[in-house]
């Protein structure tokens, strides 16, 4: 069975809540992991998102954890529709990974497989961004397509791990090359936050990821999410909600979002993952 068929052999919905969770792993590393999703000022919701093993502990041990958040075009037809296949294509992909293998080959081969089966299914009429996280041991692999955001909290600083695929990288190099530079130009360029990039393009060629396991230290937190958050929010509100319990963080996020009011506000989902290295009554080594 060819990885097309693998990913794409069965559909289901999978934008339900997921509840906070600590995982019960008495002597080793743990998660907590929260959640948060709205509709904004859109008419309907065309984020999806899920997240896998955050509540078993011997599928955590044998497969690691995963989360996605996938962001529906709503410029394009079944934007909803498309955001919800790329996860549960994405769930699949998970599920088929070798941990002997090479992961970031694996999760790019994959990656560039679910974007060619939404093409075929949508046949071009649709399309999702994509930010994706799986943590083995300590060790954690991300991929995106598209504008959405993987941040990483550290200590008191927070900073994005992927680069999102827009015409506005495009234009800050362009201002590079001019004098004087102004990055406010290339901000307010039409086209800035055109994709260049999705889940669902013909021939996808811009995938960006991590190249080896990014290491986790205790305390980390990483936040996936829609641009409904992440082009909304400042770092320093971002850094404050992943300061607080996942649970809590997300309702932050939320009620930061909705105090800004913003007219035409898009759909927001995040996934806000604690790790926690300190082992039950003793320090980590």
């Amino acid at each position: 069975m060819g990885m097309f068929e693998k990913l794409f052999g069965r559909q289901r919905r999978v934008t339900e809540d997921n509840a906070t969770v600590e995982l019960p792993i008495p002597r080793g590393p743990a998660l907590q992991v929260g959640n948060v999703q709205g509709v904004g000022a859109r008419e309907r919701q065309e984020d999806s998102f899920a997240v896998c093993n955050a509540s078993d502990r011997s599928a955590l041990e044998r497969e690691g954890f995963f989360a996605v958040v996938c962001d529906g075009m709503g410029g394009m037809d079944s934007g909803n529709e498309a955001s919800e296949a790329a996860v549960e294509a994405f769930l699949q992909l998970f599920h088929s990974l070798l941990a002997e293998g090479d992961i970031p080959r694996q999760l790019r081969e994959g990656t560039l497989a679910v974007s060619d089966g939404i093409f075929q299914r949508f046949r071009g009429r649709s399309g999702t961004t994509a930010v994706a996280v799986r943590i083995q041991g300590g060790g954690l692999h991300w991929i995106s397509v598209g504008d959405s955001a993987i941040f990483l909290k550290r200590g008191e600083c927070v900073f994005q791990l992927n680069r999102e695929q827009t015409c506005l990288n495009d234009l800050y190099l362009r201002e590079l090359r001019q004098e004087p530079i102004q990055k406010e130009r290339a901000e307010g360029d039409e086209d800035a936050r055109r994709l260049t990039a999705f889940v669902g393009i013909d021939c996808l060629g811009q995938v960006d990821q991590s190249l080896r396991p990014w290491v986790l230290r205790d305390g980390d937190v990483i936040l996936l999410c829609s641009d409904g958050i992440s082009g909304v929010l400042s770092p320093a509100e971002l850094r404050e909600a992943m300061s607080l319990p996942p649970d809590e963080g997300c309702r932050l996020l939320e009620t930061m979002v909705q105090e800004k009011a913003l007219p035409g506000q898009d759909n927001y989902t995040g996934v806000m993952i604690a790790w926690k290295s300190e082992r039950t009554g003793e320090r980590g080594t």
